[in-house]
């Protein structure tokens, strides 16, 4: 095996890192053509809001609206109070650390 010089790194190797495109995640939009997406907007917001004869489904607007901006943050608490969740220590001899 060749030996480094000082101030050497051992260079590029090929086939080394990273494959290209690797990072690049197939996106449900990209299976649709632009015609098909509006078709698909345009039929979600009809069952979303409902028609004159049909009632709003209220799981289509969520998922809309969970696209649109994002999903709602989820508060963890620990008590019925809504105090953070906090640590405590139980020794074996049953005293309780908090």
């Amino acid at each position: 095996m060749a030996e480094l010089k000082k101030n050497q790194n051992g260079g590029k190797r090929e086939g080394a890192g990273r494959p290209k495109g690797s990072t690049n995640k197939l996106r449900i939009a990209d299976c649709f053509t632009a015609e098909e997406r509006d078709q698909l907007v345009t039929e979600a917001k009809l069952l979303a809001f409902g028609t004159e004869d049909t009632k709003p489904n209220e799981r289509v607007l969520l998922a809309l609206i969970e696209q649109l901006y994002g999903k709602a943050t989820q508060k963890i608490a620990g008590d019925n109070d809504g105090d953070p969740l906090r640590f405590i220590e139980i020794l074996r001899n049953g005293k309780i650390n908090d």
